[in-house]
């Protein structure tokens, strides 16, 4: 069976926007916590709504420092409302990593929803 990193998530995504960058940590096969530094081109694969795995349209790559990288999501990406998952692949670290992700409404426009409910419920 293949070893598999950590699972991150939920994060909240915005729906169908560009841009959208979504951290993931990857680490050694042999151990599963030596963090992998200096990793290129690995295989981005996302699966929406439980879908089938199909290449990320954008994925472009970014190492942020000590392990951890970037994943920028386009609109094609993120154009389906529900559950992503993105998954990492690359020889020598982690067989794979994944980071869990919810397209929907964006965190900016949740939270205004819910200061209007709270101030719409304190009225009656």
């Amino acid at each position: 069976m293949a070893k598999s990193g950590f699972l991150y998530g939920p994060i909240g995504l915005s729906h169908g926007v560009a841009g959208q960058k979504v951290p993931i940590q990857l680490v050694d096969e042999t151990d599963l916590a030596t963090l992998e530094t200096s990793v290129s081109s690995p295989t981005i694969q996302v699966s929406k709504n439980g879908g089938s795995w199909a290449s990320a349209s954008d994925g472009t790559w970014a190492e942020v420092g000590n392990g951890w990288y970037t994943v920028q999501l386009n609109d094609t990406d993120t154009n389906t409302m529900g559950w992503l998952v993105l998954r990492v692949v690359k020889s020598g670290t982690s067989a794979e990593s994944f980071v869990t992700c919810n397209v929907g409404v964006n965190p900016e426009e949740e939270r205004a929803n819910y200061i209007r409910n709270r101030q719409t419920l304190r009225k009656i």
